[in-house]
């Protein structure tokens, strides 16, 4: 049944998505970005506390109000595993000098690690003040969160600490050569993405071995690199873990010229995680790995890891081993500038239909959803996605997804088609998915608001391959596209 609570989420959503790209149609100006992280301890019911961290990267649209995406996670306690993703929107006034004060209110859908999320839609206001220290800003924050559906229900204090940033598009009717204004990196300023295929073997009795699929987005400072990591399971009966990373690395070139040599490096990577049955207790995760990434031409590379995983708070050990393939997103330090790609954002929603639950019924959920599409050439793009529910009883249920799709060509006219086929992981919620390997096929019809901006209504289905799920799907889309 969808309640007027549940309608007003998804109002607020795709609005907050439509608003968005509204504002940055004039693409070739840099949008003001304004990027958050944040720590606070919640109470569960029964008395329990649980430390949970956000993130946000919020683009300013105008006026002090800003909006964007944004994801909490357990970071400390014993329900490592619950995540909750989606959208904020802030505002933002000066009360002094170098003071700033805001308010945000923040709708997304998750859950994970047994908390009673109920559907797993979870709303949170927050009221912070911070002071200006230059290039960041530090405050204290009031927040409540509340699961409407579930048990959850808690006010507390925070830690709130803010920089401010630039997200440079090219416009993208007009294609541009070449790096942005002054030599600087295009969109959120990452150099390249990677899809991840790993294998943890855990120490201890009885051993365990699970298999995750993943991807990673990274920036070069000469030879230091960072950025983050995500994967979820796909094999090794523990579908629900997921795990979110900070990482950090240093290459050695093994070569003359590094943009085609070879590179030996490590890896160090701190974050949080668990779910599927994987005792990670309170979630802190850190990792360390070696490998050889080998450039393949063209923009790709691909590379192999290997290394150790430790939980911070509970006694799980483990063996990495990874392979990843890369492709540039911005040219290489010293290399000819390229042309710019286009790039589509996009927010959805999804209806999956008689979903099977493990207790042997079916029934239908909803999620919210964040895409990335990237053009490969005119009517091929590659896609990387991620969902999770916020309604149908199924929170914590979560979805990772990467894949190519076909598009027809952009032409004048207000419509376009085309479809998609997708692999990933998924888990969580009581919905049966086996190891957490899923396939999702779509095809869409797209009807065009503006030079950039498209709404989408897919149709498709998604199946586990080796579990029971296999359901038919709707999804309502609305993208809006930057060359980077």
């Amino acid at each position: 049944m969808f309640t007027r609570r549940r309608l007003l989420t998804v109002l607020l959503y795709v609005a907050a998505a439509s608003a968005a790209g509204v504002q940055s149609a004039a693409a070739a100006e840099p949008l003001p970005l304004h990027t958050t992280l944040g720590a606070e301890r919640v109470r569960l019911p029964g008395g329990e506390h649980m430390g949970l961290v956000g993130g946000s990267a919020l683009f300013g649209i105008g006026a002090d109000w800003w909006l964007g995406p944004a994801i909490y996670g357990a970071a400390t306690g014993s329900r490592g595993g619950l995540f909750v993703g989606g959208v904020q929107v802030l505002r933002r006034w000066s009360v002094g000098d170098r003071w700033w004060l805001n308010a945000s209110a923040y709708a997304g859908g998750g859950g994970g690690a047994s908390v009673p999320v109920g559907g797993g839609l979870m709303l949170r206001p927050e009221v912070a003040l911070l002071r200006d220290l230059g290039p960041y800003s530090v405050g204290v924050s009031v927040s409540h969160v509340r699961f409407p559906s579930g048990d959850v229900r808690s006010s507390q204090l925070g830690l709130l600490w803010a920089w401010d940033g630039e997200f440079r598009p090219f416009d993208a009717t007009r294609p541009a050569a070449g790096r942005s204004a002054g030599g600087k990196r295009s969109g959120l300023g990452f150099d390249l993405i990677a899809g991840t295929v790993t294998r943890y073997r855990f120490t201890g009795t009885p051993r365990r071995h699970i298999g995750l699929v993943g991807a990673r987005i990274e920036r070069a400072d000469g030879p230091w690199r960072w950025g983050i990591d995500a994967a979820a399971a796909a094999r090794g009966d523990a579908a629900g873990y997921m795990e979110i990373l900070a990482t950090l690395g240093h290459d050695w070139s093994l070569g003359a010229d590094p943009r085609s040599a070879p590179r030996v490096g490590v890896r160090t990577a701190v974050g949080f995680g668990g779910g599927g049955a994987v005792p990670t207790d309170g979630g802190a995760l850190g990792k360390v790995a070696a490998g050889i990434a080998w450039p393949l031409g063209g923009g790709f590379t691909v590379g192999a890891e290997a290394g150790w995983l430790r939980a911070l708070d509970s006694p799980l050990r483990g063996r990495i081993t990874q392979l990843w393939l890369a492709m540039d997103l911005e040219p290489a330090r010293g290399a000819p500038s390229g042309g710019s790609t286009r790039t589509e954002w996009s927010a959805t929603l999804q209806h999956i239909a008689r979903a099977e639950r493990v207790d042997g019924t079916r029934s239908d959920l909803q999620t919210m959803g964040l895409k990335l599409n990237r053009y490969v050439s005119p009517s091929l793009y590659l896609s990387a996605q991620a969902h999770s529910a916020f309604a149908g009883g199924a929170g914590a249920y979560s979805v990772g997804l990467v894949g190519a799709g076909l598009a027809t060509a952009r032409s004048t006219g207000s419509w376009q088609f085309g479809a998609e086929a997708l692999i990933g992981a998924a888990g969580g919620g009581g919905v049966v998915t086996g190891g957490g390997a899923i396939v999702q096929t779509l095809a869409w019809a797209g009807w065009r608001t503006g030079p950039d901006a498209q709404w989408r209504l897919g149709l498709g289905g998604v199946r586990s391959t080796s579990g029971d799920l296999s359901s038919p799907m709707a999804e309502l889309t609305w993208s809006h596209a930057f060359a980077l």
